[in-house]
């Protein structure tokens, strides 16, 4: 309905010309993403001065949504509509991460070649969990099942996470956690680990060579979820000598396929200077 209502615009000459499907469509999401932002609603010039649509389309495509109810009329003009309220609520309740993380995943195993797992915070053991695990196609690889879990200090996913806790949640980790050695490459002087987790809050990764498991070296990067938090890490794992050979290439399809995972959970990222530095 909302295409038929809002196919044509007026050209100069009076005459109406057919606007394409796609088109419409996307002034509906502009139009609906715009009120989103105006809770107390926008009249019929705002919205045109706003979003440089004729005001013909604009009313035609406005009587399409309000015919379904995502846009309501109001004294002032025009604020969302029950049915967006009730879709808003339907996708924010289909937005677990196990759901929307799975095609980016499977993405940069495509682009690795590697295992990418999914590591989720167990705050009250101190320890992650691998809770999605997409495998390397390739005969030698990295395996383990889903539930799995590890120290946090060790890995470099866990790094990740306690470099992005509340600063006193970190503190209190580190000051009672038993570091012991997992392999002899593990890092377990306090010190040194409050300088990896400092650098990486900084730099935004963490790499571990051999450090949890002797053979396999871990490329991990930030899942920040809308409300800024950090709750899980996507990690690439690898063979060490493959992880050696390809460190760089590895960490990179990590941070880029984090942070596209962070938009697709509705972060909005601030630019770097704006967003608080915390010592532990």
């Amino acid at each position: 309905m909302l295409i038929a209502d809002a196919r044509t615009d007026h050209v100069a000459n009076g005459s109406l010309r057919a606007e394409p499907g796609p088109m419409v469509l996307a002034r509906a999401l502009r139009v609906l993403q715009t009120l989103t932002d105006a809770p107390y609603g926008l009249t019929l010039a705002r919205l045109h001065s706003q979003l440089g649509v004729p005001k013909t389309s604009m009313h035609a495509l406005l009587r399409g949504l309000v015919a379904e109810g995502y846009v309501q009329r109001s004294d002032v003009g025009y604020r969302l509509g029950a049915a967006s309220f009730a879709l808003g609520s339907a996708l924010v309740a289909a937005r677990t991460l196990g759901v929307v993380a799975t095609p980016f995943l499977h993405d940069a195993r495509a682009k690795s070649g590697e295992t990418v797992l999914i590591a989720s915070i167990d705050r009250n053991a101190g320890r992650l969990v691998y809770t999605e695990v997409v495998e390397s196609h390739k005969p030698v690889r990295y395996t383990v099942p889903a539930g799995t879990t590890r120290p946090l200090y060790a890995a470099a996913a866990g790094r990740v996470l306690l470099a992005f806790q509340p600063e006193p949640w970190t503190h209190e980790y580190l000051r009672s956690a038993e570091l012991r050695k997992m392999t002899d490459s593990t890092v377990t002087d306090q010190r040194r680990l409050v300088r990896l987790i400092e650098r990486i809050r900084i730099e935004g990764h963490a790499t571990t060579v051999g450090e949890v498991t002797p053979d396999v070296a871990g490329f991990a990067a930030p899942i920040f979820e809308a409300d800024g938090r950090v709750n899980a890490a996507l990690v690439i794992a690898a063979p060490i000598e493959r992880g050696r050979a390809a460190a760089e290439r590895l960490t990179r399809i990590a941070i880029d396929t984090a942070r596209e995972l962070s938009l697709a959970l509705g972060h909005k990222p601030r630019s770097r200077s704006t967003v608080p530095q915390h010592t532990i």
